[in-house]
């Protein structure tokens, strides 16, 4: 028994398939079968009862399978501790929501050429209940949005604060004094796709109904609904961060309005047993990344906690 058996142990009781695993692990499934039946026949239990759709731990299997678990996380991390930084090497699968792309990528990339050259990425930019669902399905290593509702499956590191406010047009008619919210339904909403997070909290934040009884358009693209507003389609809630030559080239504007709309917490996620042993030091480069960035604007805009 070594470290790769245990870890094909963990691997088989997270994704319950055993061509899965294979894949995940990179080898084939008669290969898996093996060290299955190997570690079975040293210990002397079963381990997993097998049938044709399904893979399930038995009650011996799911006691060996915590102390394994445990097992390899101590492994990953000495041997974190102990590799010289321009040794590390490996693939890490990011998914990120469209406004951490532009604050956190470029950074963390950056930081990571820097220190651990040998570390590869690959970026997937998508709402974050896709990539949250990805995250859970193995297909991703960390993600920078938010946390499925299960948090306790996750490893949660803080990134940033960034601050929402409403956008239109630079020819948006505006009064003396900040907007209502009144005033703002008098105009088509751009909102964000249906069933997100983010349409979620608009829904919340207008008065009850007012989806339904005002013109709303929707759009699942940051670069969509910043062509929308500035094409004069409608308003909509942005970070201002992410649309600075827009505001500095004149083009949107940001709308002074009496209920402020609340702030946005993003986070770097990754699982209890993470997918990739470099998921931790990634989240923490992308902690870093977004507290050197947030030093550089005003609390109201961006702020690292």
């Amino acid at each position: 028994m070594n470290i790769r058996f245990l870890e094909t142990v963990v691997w088989l009781s997270e994704l319950r398939n055993f061509r899965m695993t294979a894949d995940r692990m990179n080898i084939t499934p008669a290969a898996i079968s093996s060290r299955i039946s190997a570690m079975e026949q040293e210990l002397g239990i079963r381990l997993f009862e097998r049938d044709t759709r399904d893979v399930r731990l038995t009650t011996e299997g799911r006691s060996f399978v915590d102390g394994a678990r445990d097992i390899v996380a101590r492994y990953n991390r000495l041997v974190s501790d102990i590799t010289p930084p321009e040794t590390v090497e490996g693939l890490v699968r990011i998914g990120i929501v469209p406004s951490m792309a532009l604050i956190i990528l470029p950074g963390l990339m950056a930081k990571l050429r820097q220190r651990f050259p040998r570390v590869r990425l690959s970026v997937t930019t998508e709402a974050s209940q896709i990539i949250t669902a990805k995250l859970e399905r193995r297909e991703l290593d960390v993600v920078f949005g938010f946390p499925g509702p299960q948090i306790e499956k996750y490893r949660i590191v803080d990134l940033c604060t960034l601050g929402m406010f409403w956008i239109a047009a630079k020819d948006f008619p505006t009064n003396e004094g900040p907007l209502t919210i009144a005033d703002l339904m008098l105009h088509p909403i751009i909102s964000y796709e249906i069933g997100t997070r983010a349409h979620k909290r608009m829904v919340d934040y207008m008065p009850q109904n007012a989806f339904e009884e005002n013109v709303v358009h929707y759009s699942n693209s940051l670069a969509t609904t910043i062509s929308m507003i500035s094409a004069g389609i409608g308003i909509s809630v942005l970070p201002p961060i992410v649309i600075q030559n827009e505001l500095r080239q004149g083009t949107l504007k940001v709308l002074d309005v009496k209920h402020s709309f609340p702030a946005t917490d993003y986070f770097a996620v990754y699982l209890e047993n993470p997918s990739s042993r470099l998921s931790p030091l990634v989240a923490s480069i992308a902690s870093d990344v977004a507290a050197e960035f947030c030093a550089l604007h005003d609390d109201a805009i961006a702020v690292h906690w």
